[in-house]
Order: structure tokens, then C-alpha cells, then sequence
């Protein structure tokens, strides 16, 4: 029996009709083509199956891939069948609210990726989805962050993602940060107070929170060459990378500043425009942040605003001996 017959059956039951023949003369086909198809032994050919969705108030859409999967060989009905179901919840997807059709479009967005073993995710959704990820870590993540930043509060990551990365930590996950901090970040009071800020936000959530210095970064050939990577694959000037659990890893393709506020002076935000993340495994053993984490003579672990203020004097000190802007 053939999954186009269990709809003949349906249209001889829905209309009261009797024998083949009365079947044939709703169907506007010869009696011994209507015999054959509702005993399954043919396959009705894509205007009957239209004809047949209509008068049931079916999809003509759900026929047809019927009618394709009971033509299709043995080993190909499975493909058919997914293809149906697919179909059969997008067919029950309630046009309004807005919200439930545009949820449905955004995953059916994110199947097409994932034959590459990569997503992409654009404006609030990017942000969004950096949340996600930390819910559902399990073991240990290793973040890199030069658009340090967007941890401060009223910024994108603060608070949200903050309570996100103190959860996983009560689940005993290992979360270690680097923040990247330039020279001219530095010789502003101001965004020395912000990275502390941040650096003891971070502690005290259970992170481990670590520093360095980009300039003294560039004399690593190890970081150079991880940055070089990192820009090849399309990652922003400014990095902001994570490896979740060694498995899975996110960075940012690009930022934006956007204006909150409609009444009054708005203030402006720094938001992740574009997020990428991939689990392709070519591409996190080229992008793991992990070893980052070992080159001890350039970062340091935040062990408090004095040490830290200590290794920044030392920094500044070595700079103005440089002859360094």
C-alpha cells in the first residue's frame, strides 16, 4: 500500500463514493487508473495530486512528496520521509503571532548552515546566542577578548552574559578570560578603572581572569601567528574569540555602535554585529585559544587591582623607555 492510496481512501470516505468507477468521476481519470492507484500499484502523477489535495483542503505540497517517496527506491524513502516532516511543520506553522513565523524561518536558517559545521548570526541574535552557549557548557572555557569593553555595565554582555558564565561556573565549569589591553587604553585613568572594573566583575563570578598587554603581545611570534589565523577565517580587527568545552568555538566578525535612548542624549552601545561559530575541527585546532594561556611572560592572572597596577607601572615605565607613544 502506497502513501498516495491512503488519500484516495480518504476522498472516497470524505465524499460517500462507492466503487472505483464513482472514485474515477470525482477524479476526472479512467476506472481502472482509479483502481490501481487505491490498491497502490501506481502513483498518481503531480496534477492529480493536485486535484486530490484540493478537494481533501490538503497542501498540494504534502501530495506531492508523497507521491515522490512512493516512487523513490527502497533506500531513498527515508530522505522522503524526513522531507515530509519537515514539510508537515512548516504547513503548521500560525501565521500570527509574527513571532512564531519568523522563529520558524530563523531555524530553518540555522539547518541550511549546518551541513558546513558552521552558524552565523547577525545583530541581537548574535548576542543572544553567546548567552546560549554558555548555558550549555560542560566542562571548561577559554575566551580571548580585545573588545574588552562590552563587559562594562550598561553594555551588551553585562549583565546577561555575566550570569550566564557565573552559572556554569556553579556547574563546575572551568572558565579562564584574557583581556587584550592596548597602551592607549592604558593612559586613560578612565579605562584603567573600566578594565579593573571589569577584571573584578569577572573574579568574583569565579571566572579566571587574565591580562596582557597587546604591544607586548606582538612580540610573540605563537600570538601573531594565532591572530593571523583568526583573521583569515574572517574574524574581526579587534578579537573576541571562545572555545566551549574544546568543542565548539565562537568569534566575532564585526562590531557597531548603536544609540540607546529616544528621548534625551542617547548612549551609545557596542554591540557583536556578526557572530560566527563553528565546529569544524581543522579550525579549532588552528584557533584554540588554550596555549595563549601558558605564555606566562606576557599574561598575567588578575589577582587584584595592586598587582595589576604593578605589572600597568611596569608596562607604562618600559614604554617611556621605548620611546613608545
Amino acid at each position: 500500500m502506497t502513501g498516495s492510496a491512503e488519500y484516495l481512501k480518504e476522498v472516497k470516505r470524505r465524499f460517500r463514493l462507492t466503487s472505483d468507477y464513482a472514485l474515477a468521476e470525482k477524479l476526472g481519470i479512467a476506472q481502472p487508473e482509479a483502481n490501481l492507484l487505491r490498491r497502490g500499484l501506481k502513483v498518481p502523477k503531480p496534477e492529480l495530486c493536485i486535484r486530490i489535495a484540493k478537494l481533501l483542503g490538503r497542501s498540494p505540497v504534502e501530495l506531492l512528496l508523497v507521491a515522490q517517496k512512493d516512487k523513490a527506491p527502497a533506500e531513498a524513502k527515508e530522505y522522503w520521509t524526513l522531507a515530509l516532516t519537515a514539510v508537515d511543520v512548516m504547513l503548521h506553522v500560525p501565521q500570527s503571532p509574527r513571532y512564531i513565523p519568523r522563529k520558524v524561518e530563523a531555524i530553518g536558517h540555522e539547518l541550511r548552515q549546518l551541513e558546513s559545521q558552521t552558524l552565523t548570526y547577525e545583530g541581537a541574535a548574535a548576542n543572544a546566542e553567546a548567552v546560549r552557549l554558555m548555558e550549555s557548557a560542560e566542562r571548561s572555557v577559554d575566551a580571548v577578548m580585545e573588545r574588552w569593553n562590552i563587559w562594562k555595565k550598561g553594555e551588551p554582555l553585562y549583565p546577561n552574559y555575566l550570569l550566564a558564565n557565573q552559572a556554569a561556573v556553579r556547574r563546575q565549569v572551568t572558565i579562564r578570560r584574557l583581556l587584550i589591553l592596548t597602551r592607549e587604553q592604558m593612559d586613560d585613568p578612565e579605562l584603567v578603572g573600566d578594565a579593573i572594573q571589569v577584571m573584578d566583575d569577572q573574579q568574583r563570578t569565579g571566572i579566571k581572569i587574565f591580562f596582557a598587554f597587546r604591544e607586548e603581545l606582538n612580540q610573540c611570534a605563537t600570538f601573531l601567528r594565532w591572530e593571523e589565523d583568526f583573521k583569515k577565517h574572517g574574524a574581526a580587527e579587534d578579537l573576541n574569540a571562545a572555545l566551549f568545552d574544546g568543542e565548539i568555538l565562537i568569534f566575532s566578525q564585526s562590531y557597531g555602535q548603536v544609540a540607546l535612548g529616544v528621548v534625551g542624549k542617547p548612549t551609545p552601545i557596542t554591540m557583536i554585529n556578526r557572530l560566527t561559530i563553528t565546529w569544524r575541527p581543522e579550525i579549532i585546532r588552528e584557533l584554540n585559544p588554550a596555549p595563549l594561556f601558558d605564555m606566562t611572560r606576557y599574561v598575567f592572572e588578575y589577582n587584584g587591582e595592586e598587582s595589576f597596577k604593578t605589572q600597568l607601572t611596569r608596562f607604562m615605565r618600559l614604554g617611556e623607555r621605548e620611546g613608545q607613544p
